[in-house]
């Protein structure tokens, strides 16, 4: 037992918050010479990542794990504060216990505790008595008077666990293991030494009094019982095989975690990452079914629509002008200029006018004509040039009907704006200045809006459904987009830690862009190359500013897309040799064209099965329309001449695919007389693992798209905001063929890189080195903070984590698994 004497106690103690109350309980650990002064420091940052409130005016703040050389002797000090102090949402302690202990020597404090908590009369009477030795009497008595013992005659399914974690089994383990078990059948039950405790009761679970040595016995009288209690071994195994802290050094992840996750709290799916703190603002832009206008005379309707379109082309030329706006933001506005300003589309407005339309009816009409021709593509989710051309439309509609362009004109301070959903442009025109986070009631991770978030820094949440209609204009909110949740009318001391969170997040960001340029070398000398995507050409000077070693996947479909003609060859070498040469001598994969799916091209005349994600995609396009391939592998040979550039051949499915598209190739090598250069393999269809051995045989490396592989692995539409969750690229069915590939390639002395989004997860990153991933390649702005994040690991750890992902059934439990650092 802890060290526990009256002198340990101050009585009738009245604090002014949670922050005070844990510098004066330190105060008082510091007095009984228990720990150095600093490690009220170590304390303070543990609030910020754990809730210590246990229940009934009881918490117990203590310290971090790596901080326990600053505790002098192990030993706990109360603070007893009748009128209570806030500290968890509306919750106030009153019964403050500070604990300094260097293992599981608080584990038998806890069990007394945790009774306090089930006995509202007796910790009401300890938090108002003037007698301290009352309370020394009630925390030191025998928590095993009134145990439930139960006798050892179960006849029920069971399993004995051994428990050897040295941390104890705390709170957090406790609450991950009930969570494991609230969607289990049956009666599920833990016995220690004699005493049993309900599996789905964390606080039951505390009670046990589990340490190091303790055996635990797992009890279930479900007919599914071999199934639970074998997860439960599984779980359990986690629990002992790593301490339930994570490091919060230098070089761990922020993570925040409120102190009041309760009913105000919204769920949805990140689509960018990240913590915002700031008050609601609904955007509203759009036009309104009933939305009309009086009409005038043909000659005021015709001049209205032209000076509408070009008033809105010239909105939208000063935003792409802008020096505030990164790429992604300009080229999207000067995409949308081309679309409003098409002649066809405002000589047949025109000619509806003639007709007798005003101009707003008539503009709408083209306009949704237009868009319902690009929808009867028969896709889920339409193409984006559907998207781009009604949301440009509505710019246009805007302006006819004197639409606020700019809600955001009058917000002075960033807010967490709240959304339906989001066009393209409308996201395009957000600034970090004014927008502190997004919300979406619908909405996808991949989608447009999803990408400028994510260039701009922005966290993002999306698919949040209805329950986003509890956020209220001016609400104070934090958005842990991090951990896909909005919270509502937050606390006071929520509100601080997590501003002290976002403090920290931009210290570290600050710190590994200044080591941008450094390799990503492991702590045993391993290196894993860290890449960039692009889809522009001056996306090749971002890579290299951002300390990118390359580039990982240069995605040519923009050169196809936004035109009514396919690109000359002339036009895509100059495009790749500038690339290439921006470089200055870095290597480049380009991926052939990969037009379908949610990528479609009008003039190529594809119909919507062709367009379809099992559709002419990829090199199966190159092979029926051979005049588009030939001519961009002429203009990839002849760029190859400026620099080192690799070919990349998308959705090959079997090694003959392989070998067709390379016939193709060595024919245009060959009538340029071209040195030849490397083909490599995308790997995102399931069958090209099946034949990867095959495959790494006749490639010369291989590029896994994770976010193809997942949809085609989970059999999951990845654009569909109801199935968002569930295409997780960290599930162990896409993690176990990533490693089938990594094998098969090495065996043959190839390499092996990943280019899909995972590759730019923090966990999902040193998942992958683990595996044997040779390159990581992410948007530019990512690879900083990646770079950072593998330097603190050792390609051992990496490769353990690697192996205990492979482990698990479903992503949930990937992502429980603590990074290596």
């Amino acid at each position: 037992m802890l060290n526990f004497t009256p002198a340990d106690i101050r009585l009738g103690v009245s604090v002014a918050s949670r922050e005070e109350a844990i510098r004066a309980v330190a105060a008082l650990l510091v007095e009984r010479q228990s720990i150095e002064p600093a490690y009220v420091d170590s304390m303070l940052r543990r609030e910020q990542t754990a809730n210590t409130y246990l229940g009934n005016g009881v918490a117990i703040p203590h310290g971090q794990p790596q901080d326990a050389a600053l505790i002098r002797e192990t030993r706990i000090a109360m603070l007893q504060v009748p009128a209570g102090v806030a500290w968890k949402g509306e919750e106030k302690a009153r019964l403050i216990f500070g604990i300094a202990a260097k293992s599981d020597e608080h584990i038998s404090l806890l069990v007394r505790l945790t009774s306090l908590t089930a006995d509202a009369a007796l910790a009401d009477r300890l938090a108002t008595t003037t007698d301290a030795a009352e309370i020394v009497a009630a925390i030191l008595a025998d928590p095993d008077a009134d145990a439930s013992v139960v006798a050892d005659d179960y006849d029920g399914a069971r399993i004995r666990v051994p428990f050897t974690n040295p941390r104890g089994f705390h709170l957090r383990p406790a609450t991950q293991l009930a969570e494991a078990t609230a969607t289990m059948d049956g009666n599920i039950t833990l016995v220690v030494n004699g005493r049993e405790a309900d599996a789905r009761s964390a606080l039951s679970i505390v009670k046990l009094g589990i340490t190091t040595g303790s055996t635990i016995e797992v009890r279930s009288d479900s007919a599914y019982a071999d199934d639970h209690l074998r997860q439960i071994r599984r779980h359990l195994e986690l629990i002992n095989a790593e301490p339930q802290e994570a490091s919060t050094g230098d070089d761990a992840d922020i993570v925040w975690q409120p102190a009041s996750a309760g009913g105000d709290t919204v769920a949805g799916t990140m689509a960018a990452p990240g913590i915002a703190v700031g008050p609601i603002f609904h955007w509203s832009l759009g036009v309104g079914k009933t939305a009309a206008r009086q009409r005038g005379d043909e000659a005021a309707e015709r001049s209205a629509l032209k000076v509408a379109v070009e008033n809105a082309a010239d909105t939208l030329r000063a935003l792409a002008d802008d020096t505030g706006m990164n790429k992604v933001q300009r080229n999207l506005f000067n995409a949308h200029v081309a679309l409003i300003t098409d002649v066809e589309i405002l000589d047949e407005a025109l000619a509806k006018i003639g007709k007798g339309s005003d101009a707003l009816a008539a503009w709408e009409s083209v306009v949704a004509d237009r868009v319902t021709k690009l929808e009867a593509l028969d896709d889920s989710h339409l193409a984006q040039r559907a998207v781009d051309l009604k949301d440009a439309g509505a710019r246009v509609s805007r302006v006819l009907l004197g639409v606020d362009q700019n809600p955001l004109a009058t917000v002075s301070a960033p807010v967490v704006l709240v959304a339906d959903d989001l066009e393209p442009s409308e996201a395009a025109q957000l600034t970090a200045a004014k927008v502190a986070g997004i919300c979406l009631r619908k909405g996808t991770p991949n989608a447009h809006s999803a990408i400028v978030a994510r260039s701009l820094g922005i966290p993002m949440v999306v698919a949040m459904g209805d329950a986003l209609t509890a956020a209220k204009s001016g609400d104070k909110s934090i958005l842990d987009a991090s951990g896909g949740r909005l919270l509502l009318n937050p606390s006071a001391a929520d509100i601080e830690s997590a501003c002290q969170a976002l403090k920290a997040l931009d210290e570290r960001r600050q710190r590994a862009w200044h080591a941008r340029f450094n390799p990503a070398l492991l702590t045993d000398g391993h290196r894993v190359e860290v890449v960039a995507n692009i889809a522009r050409v001056a996306g090749a000077a971002d890579a290299l500013n951002a300390g990118a070693e390359g580039v990982g996947l240069v995605r040519t479909e923009f050169l196809f897309l936004d035109r009514d003609h396919a690109p000359s060859e002339q036009e895509q070498y100059e495009c790749y040799k500038a690339m290439v040469e921006a470089l200055q001598g870095l290597p480049m994969v380009l991926r052939t064209i990969d037009i379908g799916g949610d990528k479609p091209v009008d003039y190529l005349g594809l119909n919507a099965d062709d367009l379809s994600f099992l559709g002419l995609r990829g090199v199966r396009l190159g092979l029926a329309r051979p005049d588009i391939i030939r001519t961009q592998l002429r203009a990839a040979f002849r760029a190859a001449a400026h620099g080192p550039i690799k070919l990349l051949l998308p959705m090959i499915s079997t090694p003959n695919d392989f070998r067709r598209i390379r016939q193709i190739a060595e024919e245009v090598r060959t009538e340029l007389n071209a040195p030849r250069i490397d083909l490599g393999v995308m790997i995102e269809v399931p069958s090209a693992i099946v034949m990867a051995p095959e495959l790494a045989r006749v490639a010369d490396f291989f590029s896994v798209g994770t976010n193809d592989l997942t949809q085609y692995t989970l059999a999951v539409d990845r654009t569909h905001p109801l199935l968002a969750k569930r295409a997780d690229s960290l599930h162990p069915a896409v993690l176990r063929l990533i490693e089938a590939a990594v094998k098969a390639a090495h065996a043959e002395g190839k390499w092996v890189g990943v280019c899909g989004g995972v590759a730019a997860d923090p966990l999902g990153a040193q998942i992958l080195a683990g595996l044997g991933v040779d390159e990581l390649s992410m948007p530019p702005a990512l690879v900083p903070a990646i770079k950072e994040k593998l330097r603190a690991c050792s390609l051992a750890d990496l490769e353990n984590l690697a192996a205990r992902a492979l482990a698990q059934e479903d992503a949930i439990g990937v992502r429980l698994l603590p990074p290596v650092a």
